[in-house]
């Protein structure tokens, strides 16, 4: 089996060899629905985008080796938008640029097989520079595109999401969400920060603390913190990413309020919430709202 060590190495290598700084777009949107094996056919067989999307972010981290560790999406709704919302980790170094596109052309792909036609894509938010290849998003995405934005955000009609998709089938859907189920599950006991975010995502309000989240695991504290630390994490910056994730996909949603937003995270008030936001990204929450829809 290739360790993620090697699996680097290799991207690393191919990018390097093959000279194509686009390569990772390229692997996204050729990405064939068997890469998502039994996740491609549950979304396939959901009765709308909008479920397919749920199953789809829910067991994101079945197909890859940085979807749902070192990157994560979200989906949201935004003013008659749909949006799918990339949060990328800092240990991607030289591999973010291929990591982030890749997911950004497998939603686009994944999105085309689902609907069984092109996803309407109105807009696409990238928070980095304009890469050389740039021409080709273009091609791939065939919208406006922003670079140097605040947040890596995919904008779609949202009228798309409750249609009927043409390969609905509730029989198969149930047959392969429990197959997800039992592999994410698999997938997830070599992972501890994965359970251990799955933890804090049930009790956002309240975290377990180090000692209970061990309790539930069934290990100590100290054995929970090595196993972390040897993931490259320690408990409370697992905690803060989640947390991030929550408040920036909240802050995308015009319609919530900061203030309920900062109770929905366990804030007593917005003080606290405030002071939180600006150590994770540098901007206050309503700056940071305000570079979203400047």
């Amino acid at each position: 089996m290739v360790s993620t060590e090697q699996h680097r190495a290799l991207l690393l290598d191919a990018l390097q060899l093959s000279g194509n700084g686009g390569l990772g777009l390229q692997l996204g949107i050729q990405r064939s629905l068997a890469t998502l094996d039994q996740l491609g056919y549950l979304m396939m067989s959901s009765r709308t985008l909008r479920e397919a999307s749920h199953a789809g972010l829910r067991y994101q981290n079945y197909p890859g080796r940085f979807s749902g560790r070192s990157l994560v999406t979200s989906f949201s709704e935004i003013e008659g938008q749909g949006c799918y919302q990339v949060q990328v980790r800092d240990d991607l170094g030289p591999l973010r640029l291929l990591a982030v596109e890749d997911v950004l052309g497998s939603i686009v792909a994944s999105c085309r097989w689902v609907l069984g036609r092109p996803l309407p894509v109105t807009r696409l938010r990238c928070d980095f520079p304009a890469p050389p290849h740039a021409e080709q998003y273009r091609t791939v995405f065939a919208c406006p595109i922003q670079f140097d934005a605040p947040a890596t955000q995919l904008f779609f009609d949202a009228a798309i999401l409750d249609q009927p998709l043409p390969h609905a089938s509730p029989q198969s859907a149930a047959l392969y969400a429990s197959l997800c189920e039992r592999r994410s599950i698999e997938l997830s006991r070599g992972d501890v920060a994965a359970r251990v975010s799955q933890l804090i995502v049930e009790h956002i309000a309240e975290p377990p603390d180090l000692a209970a989240a061990a309790n539930a695991l069934h290990c100590s504290p100290r054995t929970l913190s090595r196993k972390l630390l040897a993931q490259g994490w320690q408990y409370q910056q697992l905690v803060d990413q989640v947390r991030e994730i929550h408040a920036r996909r909240a802050l995308s949603d015009p319609n919530q309020s900061i203030t309920r937003i900062a109770q929905q995270l366990g804030y007593a008030d917005n003080s606290g919430f405030f002071r939180a936001f600006k150590k994770w990204t540098g901007l206050s929450p309503s700056a940071f709202r305000e570079r979203l829809f400047g």
